[in-house]
This record gives structure tokens, C-alpha cells and sequence, in this order.
């Protein structure tokens, strides 16, 4: 893992969308919120799906949508609807058992290495095109 971040055979946006995809880098977890303006959206275009709608401080026409999509944890889906998590290619440096992942409720959005990367959280692809 050069400079702590996933490579592309560990990254499972890289391993499941191919081409030019892979996962967010802390870098771009801050870009996406020192750029944006946040609000927490329930029932996004009538699809029944709450989650936080990220919008561009520069171009309101340009946002994207993330799902308040829970958790895996064994066999058991926590949080559905109430929280979304989303990892980050960006390991902790002490400990690489951990990653930065995006968290966010209703209330509140931060960003964080408290969970161990072998939870199932979301995976949210990014592309440099």
C-alpha cells in the first residue's frame, strides 16, 4: 500500500467497476466536503431512499446523491435508511486494518478511521475523467 492508499487489487471499486475506477481518497472525501453544501434528503425523487444530497457551491446543476445505505455486519443489514458509510482507499497509518470512511445520519456528517475495513459499508467509485 505505497503512501498508505489501497492499490488497484485490494480497491473494490477498481476490482468490480474495472477500467479507470476506484475508491476516494481522504484527499477527495475533503474536496467533496470543503466544495459542497450537504442535506440530508429523505424519499429522494419519490424512490423511497433517504441519504445526503451533496450540491457544488459553484454549480448548483452539478451534485451528487449518496444513499443512507447502512451496514453489513455478518449477515445482518444495520442502519438502512437512517445511516450511510462509505469507505475510503485511504488506510490508517498505525494500522491498515482500518480506512477512512465518509459517515452521515440525518444530523451530521464526518469522516473517520474507526472502523475496521473488513466491514460492509459502501463503496462509492471515482474516476479522474
Amino acid at each position: 500500500c505505497p503512501n498508505g492508499v489501497l492499490t488497484k487489487e485490494y480497491d473494490a471499486a477498481a476490482q468490480i467497476m474495472g477500467g479507470d475506477w476506484r475508491m476516494p481518497t481522504d484527499g477527495e472525501f475533503q474536496e467533496l466536503l470543503d466544495n459542497t453544501t450537504n442535506a440530508w434528503i429523505t424519499n429522494y425523487n419519490g424512490t423511497g431512499v433517504n441519504g445526503r444530497k451533496f450540491t457544488s457551491k459553484t454549480d448548483e446543476s452539478k451534485y451528487i446523491f449518496i444513499p443512507a445505505s447502512g451496514f453489513r455486519s455478518g449477515s445482518s443489514l444495520i442502519g438502512q435508511g437512517n445511516y450511510g458509510y462509505v469507505w475510503s482507499s485511504s488506510l490508517y497509518a498505525d494500522c491498515p486494518d482500518f480506512a477512512l470512511n465518509l459517515r452521515f445520519c440525518l444530523n451530521n456528517i464526518y469522516a473517520s478511521f474507526n472502523y475496521y475495513r473488513y466491514y460492509g459499508f459502501a463503496i462509492r467509485g471515482v474516476t479522474n475523467h
